[in-house]
């Protein structure tokens, strides 16, 4: 059974995912899904498209088409070894956040060792990103309720997996992200040196707070809406850290959205204290401590990302990322309904 692949994704960096997928371990595994999850017996064909893509994985949508129609889950091909990804998604469902809470994960199905894939559950329904873009008012205050009611849970009651986040080591990495953005020129690169220089001067030590299990990269993007259930997805760069740098990461990335689709840094704004109040009422009161750090090390990171892409108004976002930064350390008020 060949897999069919979406015409866009037959592109020259997709070719070593899109070889592994061929491989008949996967068909095989997709075959045993059919058979367990829903009792179609084998699948008849096999369809995929890429998602997104980071240089050393790629997510896939599949779809397998049965007696019954189509079905899909999420293949996931990694360059390298990510069991570690796999344990702790089945632990955090053992945990409390299995497809049947309301509070969830994707579910994960299999992870193949000798090929680097991981299937698992394709949740149904729109993500946060698409409702904050396409909703109304309402809808948007709704979505970032339970955006920020997830997280709480998730800093609450997941257990510490994943090492320890080393924030001092992490400091060279920033560094080529001021370097990257200082080729745009001025005023560009005196303002990232600046907001580089601040963050080395404030930033938290190591051992300041207790950490919890950290999503990573909790952006509206990786929550999906399904019905009652809040799923969230993507847990690649899970590990023990401070709470506020989840934080931090889904209230930049509002700002980030409005910015590049509304046409103004803060027309999310009503979301993003919705999603504070939300997460004070059941988080973890720490969270709020280094909030403003997290809040201008993300703007530096956004800033880094506008100033590598090819958008036409791509030194305007990054201008107006520096700002952000800079002001989130200039109020430090790590108050979650400011920043």
């Amino acid at each position: 059974m060949k897999v069919e692949f979406a015409a866009a994704d037959m592109t020259e960096r997709l070719a070593p995912f899109r070889a592994v997928l061929e491989h008949g371990g996967v068909r095989d595994a997709l075959d045993r899904l059919c058979a367990a999850e829903w009792r179609r017996g084998t699948g008849q064909a096999v369809r995929a498209r890429a998602l997104k893509w980071h240089g050393d994985r790629c997510t896939f949508e599949i779809a397998l088409r049965t007696e019954e129609g189509w079905h899909s889950v999420i293949g996931k091909v990694y360059t390298g070894h990510r069991s570690d990804v796999f344990w702790a998604m089945q632990a955090l469902g053992q945990a409390g956040f299995g497809p049947e809470a309301d509070f969830s994960i994707a579910q994960p199905f299999v992870y193949l060792a000798s090929l680097g894939v991981r299937l698992e559950e394709k949740v149904q329904g729109p993500s946060a990103k698409e409702i904050f873009l396409n909703g109304g008012p309402d809808l948007h205050l709704a979505a970032a309720e339970r955006c920020g009611q997830w997280l709480a849970r998730f800093h609450r009651t997941a257990p510490p997996l994943g090492h320890v986040a080393d924030l001092a080591a992490e400091f060279s990495r920033y560094r080529y992200w001021t370097d990257l953005i200082a080729r745009l020129g001025e005023p560009l690169a005196a303002k990232a040196e600046r907001l580089f220089r601040r963050l080395e001067a404030v930033a938290p030590t190591a051992g300041a707070l207790a950490g919890c299990m950290g999503h990573g990269s909790y952006i509206p993007e990786h929550v999906i809406l399904s019905g009652r259930r809040t799923a969230t997805i993507d847990l690649d760069d899970y590990d023990v850290g401070d709470p506020g740098r989840d934080v931090a990461w889904f209230l930049v990335s509002l700002r980030r959205l409005a910015l590049k689709h509304l046409g103004s840094l803060h027309g999310l704004d009503g979301a993003g204290e919705r999603f504070g109040e939300a997460y004070r009422a059941s988080g973890r009161g720490d969270a709020v401590i280094n909030l403003a750090f997290y809040t201008a090390l993300e703007c530096l990171h956004g800033a880094k990302r506008d100033a590598v892409s090819q958008a036409p108004r791509a030194r305007e976002w990054a201008d107006a990322m520096l700002d952000e930064g800079l002001g989130a350390l200039d109020s430090a008020r790590g108050r979650m309904v400011s920043v």
